[in-house]
C-alpha cells in the first residue's frame, strides 16, 4: 500500500476513534442537548414520606360514605296532616257556590326527623309538627307508623319530640355541640318526603363546614325565644328541617332548622339548633311532658362597643337589661332597666346567648348571684331566685291550644284601647273587644247585617266580655252545630245588635 493511501486510512481511523471517545465523554457528563436525544417525560422518582397524625374529623379520606351509611338508617320522613278550618276554605255566597272550587279539609306537609332511642323517640323541629292533627312517620326501611304520638314541643327552641311504638330501631349517636369548632366538617341529612316527579324525595345528604356558632337570627317568633344556632354552609333545603347535623365522627351535633335567604332558596346560610340545647328540651319533655325553664325575669339586648365605652367596660361583653318583668325576683332584687348583667355566679357573661345558656342550665327556684354594672358605672351583686316560665303567665290565661286555635267565627279581636275608642267614637262605658280582622267568607260575616268593619263584641252566649281572654274563653266552650249568641255594638249605627251565628255541624 503506497504512503498516500496509508495516510488517508490512518486519518479516517483516527477520526472514528476520536468520535467514539467524544460520545462516551458526552454521555458520561450528560452534555447532550435536551431537544436532541433526551426524553421529554422521564419517569418520576417517587419518594415515600411518613404520614402525619391528622384527626379523622378534619380530613375524611374516603369521602363521607361511611358517615352517611351510619346515620341514614336513623333518619325518618315525617308527614303531617293539618285540618283546614271552614272559614279558611273561602266558601262563596250561596248564589255562586257552583263556581266554588273544592278545598280539601286537610293539608299535608312533610319534614325530617331522627331516631334517638331504639324504643322510638324521634327528634324534629317544632315548626314541622305544629298544629298537626295527625302525624305519620316513614322509616329508612320504608316501614310506616300512623298516628305517632307527640310527646311535647317547645316553640322557644323549635324542638319537638315524637314517640312511635317499636323496639328494634336504628338510633343516631348524639355528640356534643359545645365541643364543635368553626371550620369542622359536617353533614346535613334529611328526608323531605315531598314529591319530585313520580316518587317522594327521601334521603338527602349534603356536606359543608361549621361557619359560625352562637348565631341569633331572630327567626323564632316567640318573645322568650332561645336562639343559639350553629351556622353551616351545608345545604339545608325545605323539607330537611328536623334532620340531624352530623360531625365527621357520625355524631349528631345539631338539629337542622332554617336557612337565611333573600330568594327563598339555598344561599349558603343554614342554621341548626345545637344538640346540647335540644337535649335539655328532650329531657324535660320525657320527664315532665313539658319544658321547665328557669327565668331571670328580664328582657335583654346585646352590648356593643358604644355601650361598653359608655359603661366603662374594657371591651363589649355582658347583656343589657331592656325590660324587667313585674312580679319576678329580678325586679325585687333591684335589677333595673339599663343595667348590664356581666356575671352569673362568678362566671363572666359574654353575650346574650351566653346569659341564656347559663340561666337555662339552672332549675326553677334556684338562687343565683347576678353581677351588674349600672348606668353610673357602679358594680354590685344581687341574689335572684329564678322563676319558672309558667309563672309569668296569668293564672286565668287561656290554654295555649285554645289561644292558637282558629276562631270558628272567622274573627280576630283585640282589647279596647284609648286609641280605638277615640277612632271609633265609642261610648265611655262600653266594654267589649273590637274586631280587627274579619274573614268575609267566615261564619260571622255571613250573619253580620252591617258593613262596619270594626264592630265591638259585647257578649258571647250571654256572658259579658271585656277582654280578649274573656272572648276566647267563651268561644272555646262552643262546638260544631252550636249557635253562638252575640251582642255586637255597631259604631256606624251607634247601637247594639244581637247576632246569632250557627256553626257547621261537622268540623272540617
Amino acid at each position: 500500500m503506497n504512503d498516500p493511501l496509508r495516510s488517508k486510512l490512518n486519518l479516517v481511523i483516527t477520526a472514528i476513534v476520536a468520535f467514539a471517545i467524544g460520545l462516551g465523554i458526552a454521555a458520561r457528563f450528560d452534555l447532550t442537548a435536551p431537544g436532541v436525544a433526551q426524553e421529554k417525560n422521564p419517569p418520576l422518582r417517587l419518594v415515600s414520606s411518613k404520614a402525619g397524625n391528622i384527626p379523622d374529623q378534619t380530613l375524611p379520606m374516603n369521602g363521607f360514605a361511611e358517615i352517611a351509611e351510619r346515620i341514614t338508617p336513623a333518619v325518618v320522613t315525617i308527614y303531617v296532616d293539618r285540618d283546614v278550618p271552614e272559614h279558611a276554605q273561602r266558601r262563596m255566597p250561596l248564589p255562586f257556590e257552583q263556581f266554588q272550587q273544592d278545598v280539601p279539609p286537610t293539608v299535608r306537609g312533610s319534614g325530617s326527623g331522627f331516631i334517638i332511642s331504639e324504643d322510638g323517640y324521634i327528634v324534629t323541629n317544632n315548626h314541622v309538627v305544629e298544629n298537626a292533627a295527625r302525624i305519620t312517620v316513614e322509616l329508612f326501611d320504608r316501614r310506616r307508623f300512623d298516628d305517632v304520638r307527640l310527646v311535647g314541643r317547645d316553640a322557644t327552641t323549635d324542638i319537638a319530640l315524637l314517640k312511635l311504638e317499636s323496639d328494634d330501631l336504628a338510633a343516631a349517636t348524639l355528640g356534643t355541640s359545645d365541643g364543635a369548632r368553626v371550620g369542622e366538617w359536617v353533614l346535613a341529612v334529611g328526608s323531605p318526603g315531598f314529591t319530585r316527579g313520580t316518587a317522594p324525595l327521601t334521603m338527602t345528604v349534603t356536606a359543608g363546614i361549621i361557619s359560625a356558632k352562637g348565631r341569633n337570627i331572630r327567626i323564632i317568633d316567640e318573645s322568650s325565644a332561645i336562639e343559639d344556632f350553629i351556622q353551616t354552609d351545608a345545604a339545608i333545603n325545605p323539607g330537611n328541617s328536623g334532620g340531624p347535623l352530623v360531625n365527621a365522627r357520625g355524631q349528631v351535633i345539631g338539629v337542622n332548622a332554617a336557612i337565611a335567604s333573600r330568594s327563598g332558596s339555598y344561599e349558603g346560610y343554614g342554621f341548626a339548633v345545637p344538640i346540647d340545647l335540644a337535649r335539655e328540651v328532650i329531657d324535660d319533655l320525657v320527664e315532665y311532658g313539658q319544658v321547665r325553664r328557669a327565668l331571670l325575669g328580664v328582657q335583654i339586648g346585646a352590648v356593643d362597643a358604644p355601650i361598653a365605652i359608655d359603661y366603662g367596660l374594657e371591651r363589649p361583653y355582658g347583656a343589657q337589661v331592656m325590660a324587667v318583668e313585674e312580679g319576678l325576683a329580678a325586679g325585687a332584687a333591684g335589677i333595673r332597666v339599663g343595667d348590664l348583667i356581666v356575671a352569673i355566679d362568678g362566671e363572666q357573661v359574654e353575650s346574650v346567648n351566653d346569659l341564656q345558656r347559663k340561666i337555662r342550665k339552672r332549675d326553677p327556684g334556684e338562687t343565683v348571684r347576678v353581677e351588674v354594672v349600672d348606668y353610673d358605672r357602679d358594680r354590685r351583686t344581687v341574689s335572684v331566685r329564678l322563676a319558672e316560665a309558667e309563672a309569668i303567665q296569668s293564672a286565668s290565661a287561656v290554654p295555649e291550644a285554645a289561644a292558637n286555635a282558629p276562631d270558628p267565627l272567622g274573627l280576630e279581636v283585640e282589647d279596647l284601647t284609648v286609641d280605638a275608642r277615640q277612632a271609633l267614637d265609642l261610648p265611655r262605658d262600653l266594654d267589649g273587644v273590637v274586631v280587627t280582622d274579619m274573614d268575609r267568607f267566615g261564619q260571622f260575616a255571613q250573619r253580620w247585617p252591617s258593613r262596619t268593619e270594626n264592630p265591638v263584641i259585647v257578649s258571647v252566649n250571654r256572658s259579658e266580655v271585656s277582654s280578649v281572654e274573656d272572648y276566647r274563653r267563651e268561644i272555646a266552650k262552643v262546638g260544631p252545630g252550636d249557635v253562638v249568641s252575640l251582642l255586637v255594638y255597631d259604631p256606624a249605627r251607634k247601637s247594639t245588635i244581637p247576632v246569632s251565628v250557627p256553626l257547621p255541624s261537622t268540623p272540617r
